[in-house]
């Protein structure tokens, strides 16, 4: 196979059964270039320190973040300090499985065996040219100069490595999944839909006119999505399109498949920063589309998801908020305005309920310092600050402030309502409402549910003079899903009991044993999505989009189901088709 521009030259040997001469017949046909960029979610991306180059946070394999489990290095402010995104930027030296990797493995087998004489230099010149001579690897370049090493291997190098197999075979021909396409999806679209994903044999062939290389963009997933998303740009506009003109082939537009936070990437770069024009469509797995509420109980009580995310991103607030406080990526994944009002619930021991936000998330949740309920503590900002000085404090949660008003809230409202017009949708849910099953389970409320506790001693009776929060919080340790405040329900006296003894040891003794105190207690999560996502929040209304669907799927392991497989191969074919069309519209114009 040859290249020229974006000719694909194929030979065939014959042999005719007159003689054994063996004649070459070559046929040409022109395919156009496509690029298919892989957006994965917060945690998936490789970061490094900026200054030593070090490996800050990487997923190889499921011994990566073995680290975070010392103490010393996975405290809260070893957190603070490490995952800082302004000191940190994307690794891309992660695992990448090239795409000549079983003939890599044949050779340095052949080369080592024994009885060969080849130098390790020798060797060496064997597999760098092996890779070189790899039909996808000569197409497209390797799958490290597309990006592939930025991401978790443990999280999506499989996907990515099956899902190239079904896009390109070396044969030229299209792939067996893909011809199996014919067949009735696994999946039932939601009504409203605007194409079925059904195909033909014909309308599948037309894959055989395009190359679909996968490309991966890591990002900083600590930093700014609007970050991300120029970062997107810059990648679409110029680096893709440079990176093929060496190679004598044009890019006009790209195919965007988004996981989790990388669909908020996708929609800004789309909606806000004009990328609309250079994205034919965009496949959206498991988006928070309005935010989501764990993001709000996991700055509370830590992150009760797998435990690599426990491990890293904090396991109570004290971890979480120590990260968190600072970077605005994983805070504009908290609910939005247009999430809805109503989704934080404090009642009270004596049975009283009241909702929040009653009308801006912000300003009563975001921004709210004085309430334990608020999403942010302020005395868990910087774990640095242990003599709790005050003037800190106060600086700590005035950064804490900037960010909500110029990264979150401005980014919320830049991208509330907007969808690329050519979108496809897939959220997680469990096909039984009725029992859901454990890991299925998500909030889409929070509910603290209070109670009286008799008898609570405590060393501190009330904050700290310097306390900038709640000046009822009695125990500011309290760091993962229970609160304690003072009452007035007994005037802060000791509750007092008498004790009868026998007359002749002693008479009507008397004891202290506590306070009387309120306890609240965030309670689990009862609602259907995908353990993260809520229905709710990952339900992209149908008529902003193309197509959607929900299937039963964890959030972080959304792409290794088949399902979700089958759903993006579909939708890929579905936007080719009306590529197809255009072109051929445009050629009979020209």
């Amino acid at each position: 196979m040859t290249e020229n521009s974006n000719q694909q030259r194929y030979a065939f040997n014959t042999m005719p059964s007159s003689n054994n001469n063996i004649t070459d017949i070559h046929i040409e046909k022109e395919r156009k270039l496509v690029p298919i960029i892989f957006l994965p979610g917060v945690m998936g991306s490789n970061l490094k320190d900026k200054k030593t180059n070090k490996q800050v946070w990487r997923l190889d394999s499921e011994f990566s973040a073995l680290p975070w489990l010392l103490w010393k290095m996975g405290d809260a402010e070893a957190r603070k300090k490490k995952l800082d995104p302004k000191k940190t930027e994307v690794d891309d030296r992660g695992e990448v499985v090239d795409a000549a990797s079983n003939q890599v493995l044949w050779v340095k087998t052949c080369g080592m065996a024994e009885g060969s004489d080849l130098s390790y230099e020798s060797l060496q010149q064997q597999i760098d040219q092996t890779i070189k001579n790899h039909p996808e690897n000569r197409r497209f370049g390797t799958r490290r100069e597309r990006g592939w090493g930025s991401v978790s291997y443990i999280s999506y190098g499989n996907f990515l490595e099956n899902f190239q197999l079904f896009l390109f075979q070396t044969s030229g021909q299209i792939s067996s999944k893909l011809k199996s396409l014919t067949k009735q999806p696994s999946f039932t679209l939601a009504a409203g839909s605007k194409t079925e994903l059904i195909f033909t044999d014909d309308q599948l062939n037309i894959c055989e006119n395009y190359d679909l290389p996968i490309h991966v963009m890591g990002y900083n997933w600590l930093a700014s999505i609007t970050d991300s998303a120029a970062r997107l740009k810059t990648l679409v506009e110029q680096t893709i399109p440079a990176f093929y003109k060496k190679k004598g082939r044009t890019v006009d537009k790209v195919i965007v498949v988004t996981h989790s936070m990388g669909g908020l990437v996708a929609r800004y770069y789309t909606e806000a920063l004009d990328g609309q024009d250079k994205v034919y469509g965009v496949i959206n797995g498991v988006q928070p589309s309005t935010g989501a509420v764990a993001a709000y109980t996991r700055m509370k009580r830590g992150n009760e998801a797998s435990w690599p995310m426990a491990e890293v991103l904090g396991k109570d607030a004290a971890e979480m908020t120590a990260v968190l406080g600072q970077s605005p990526g994983p805070l504009q994944l908290l609910p939005s305005v247009d999430y809805g009002m109503g989704w934080l619930t404090i009642t009270n021991p004596a049975g009283q309920s009241k909702t929040y936000p009653k009308s801006d998330p912000y300003k009563e949740i975001y921004l709210n310092k004085d309430d334990w309920w608020c999403v942010c503590e302020p005395h868990l900002i910087n774990p640095r600050n242990s003599k709790k000085k005050l003037a800190k404090m106060q600086k700590d949660w005035e950064k804490y402030e900037d960010l909500i008003n110029r990264d979150v809230k401005t980014f919320h409202e830049k991208i509330a309502h907007k969808y690329h017009p050519n979108t496809y949708v897939f959220y997680g849910l469990d096909d039984n409402e009725q029992q859901i099953k454990k890991e299925f389970l998500t909030y889409d409320v929070a509910h603290w549910q209070g109670q009286y506790i008799k008898g609570y001693k405590s060393q501190a009776k009330s904050a700290a003079s310097n306390h900038i929060g709640d000046q009822n919080r009695l125990d500011l340790s309290e760091i993962l899903e229970s609160r304690t405040l003072a009452t007035n329900n007994n005037n802060g006296e000791e509750v007092k009991e008498t004790m009868d003894y026998d007359t002749k040891q002693a008479a009507n003794y008397t004891y202290s044993i506590g306070n009387i105190v309120e306890r609240y207690t965030l309670k689990p999560a009862t609602a259907n999505g995908d353990s993260t996502v809520p229905k709710c929040s990952g339900e992209i209304p149908i008529e902003s989009i193309k197509a959607r669907m929900h299937i039963p799927v964890d959030h972080e392991g959304a792409y290794k189901e088949a399902i979700a497989q089958e759903f993006t191969l579909r939708a890929i074919v579905d936007i080719l088709l009306e590529v197809n069309k255009q072109d051929e519209t445009q050629t009979t114009a020209d």
